[in-house]
């Protein structure tokens, strides 16, 4: 019975209005987002300056180009992102930007945000998706024909790709620190009491619990909301403030206007239609009202990429007990905004032939970024300490021990030795050794 509603489901059509939407509000975005990161100068800051690079696992063999090449690929993202808006040259724009954009977040670890994971997944979506397939240059220029309607899952996979976002960071939520404690909004509150209007309120011991309790509650229920009509036009002006507000609290970038660039997926063709009359503009459906077929191969990838989509962020609950302590697992599983943590950490390098010592500081060889996220992250750890091995290696210092002094505090706990000191970090084989060597949190 299964398979039949499966064939079912795969057969029905809608407008292909609320998927062209959705891609120009994607592209426009990311094109201006990409030009903003180039004008703030954070191509060198990120990409060039470092002497280092975090790399990802698996990813190891990522390097940045030279100057140039770095900003004609950051040029070339921008622009394909804008022709993804545009719906120009759309079948060439969609890959490219998704191998640009995700070449450019795997530079870097320390810069890890959960928005450029996102925008990689979409970014994937979309290069199997016709969403230039009307409402588009391509169409009006370039000759591709027009389709009138596509089939549901077109959208519906934006939809459950916006869903898993949303319900994750929900569920990462149900976590004692968040609900009992109020960290780390407490934390962040208490710091922006100088808000204009609104910032004597933070003042108030309740208010941190509020925002803890509204955010569960508003990440757990808003896909629900927005998939179903009669509660569509509420739930979208829930993410237009909460969005909105989280920008103002928090300054976290890009984020808010992306999940509200993305949110207008969930609006209909007759919700849009009634929207543009509003305004004086109607909304003439052209094109072909047959659908498009799609390749099996294709529809194959995309379940495939939903089920990992699914299962991927689950796996902090085999390998840690608290993730948020140990970030083991704690990376592109929707763990937006759950923690504040802080770290110090110092190295000592051992010269297990001559008892020579050297104390290193990552300050005199990161950027402040990399320090920071390095100094709480035990793999980032572990890898600094690969890297400072072969530098002493380079200085002819061959038979070597390297030991870590690290503290620290999470959602404003006092801080607290993280790496057992006693480990030489050499010893491990694998990078995920050193999460066995993470002490216990002290409540």
């Amino acid at each position: 019975m299964w398979i039949s509603a499966i064939k079912n489901y795969l057969k029905l059509n809608t407008s292909i209005l609320p998927l062209a939407i959705f891609r120009m509000a994607f592209g426009f975005l990311m094109a201006f987002s990409t030009l903003r990161f180039l004008s703030k100068g954070w191509v060198e800051a990120a990409y060039l300056n470092p002497q280092f690079h975090f790399t990802y696992r698996f990813f190891d063999w990522v390097e940045p180009f030279d100057p140039f090449w770095m900003y004609v690929t950051v040029v070339l993202c921008a622009l394909s992102a804008l022709c993804i808006g545009l719906g120009l040259f759309y079948r060439w724009a969609a890959p490219l930007f998704f191998i640009s954009f995700t070449y450019l977040e795997l530079i870097e670890k320390s810069w890890y945000l959960n928005h450029y994971y996102f925008v990689s997944l979409v970014a994937f979506l979309l290069i199997f998706l016709p969403a230039n397939r009307n409402y588009s240059l391509d169409t009006y220029f370039r000759g591709t024909s027009k389709l009138a309607k596509v089939n549901n899952w077109n959208i519906d996979v934006l939809k459950l790709q916006l869903g898993i976002v949303y319900v994750f960071g929900g569920i990462a939520k149900l976590k004692y620190d968040w609900l009992f404690l109020a960290q780390p909004m407490k934390f962040w509150l208490k710091s922006r009491t100088d808000l204009p209007l609104i910032g004597f309120l933070f003042e108030y011991d309740w208010m941190p619990y509020a925002f803890s309790w509204a955010g569960l509650v508003y990440d757990l229920s808003i896909v629900f909301l927005l998939w179903n009509k009669r509660t569509r036009l509420v739930a979208y002006l829930l993410v237009l403030v909460f969005h909105i507000l989280t920008y103002v609290l928090f300054n976290i970038g890009m984020f808010p206007w992306l999940m509200i660039a993305g949110s207008l997926i969930f609006i209909s063709k007759e919700e849009w239609k009634h929207l543009f009359l509003k305004i004086g503009i109607s909304l003439k459906e052209s094109g072909n009202r047959d659908v498009l077929i799609t390749p099996v191969f294709s529809k194959l990838i995309i379940v495939l990429f939903l089920v990992i989509q699914i299962v991927f962020p689950l796996r902090h609950y085999f390998l840690s007990k608290n993730v948020l302590w140990t970030e083991n697992g704690f990376r592109f599983a929707w763990h937006v905004m759950v923690m504040e943590k802080s770290g110090y950490i110092t190295y000592t390098v051992i010269d297990n032939n001559s008892n020579q010592k050297w104390k290193e500081y990552p300050s005199d060889r990161l950027d402040p970024i990399q320090e920071k996220q390095m100094s709480h992250q035990p793999d980032m750890i572990l890898q600094y300490a690969r890297y400072l091995e072969n530098i002493y290696k380079t200085q002819k210092h061959t038979d070597l021990s390297i030991y870590v002094q690290s503290k620290v505090s999470l959602n404003g706990r006092p801080s607290q030795v993280y790496i057992d000191p006693k480990l030489d970090l050499l010893t491990l084989q694998s990078a995920n050794d050193i999460y066995q060597h993470i002490l216990p949190l002290q409540k």
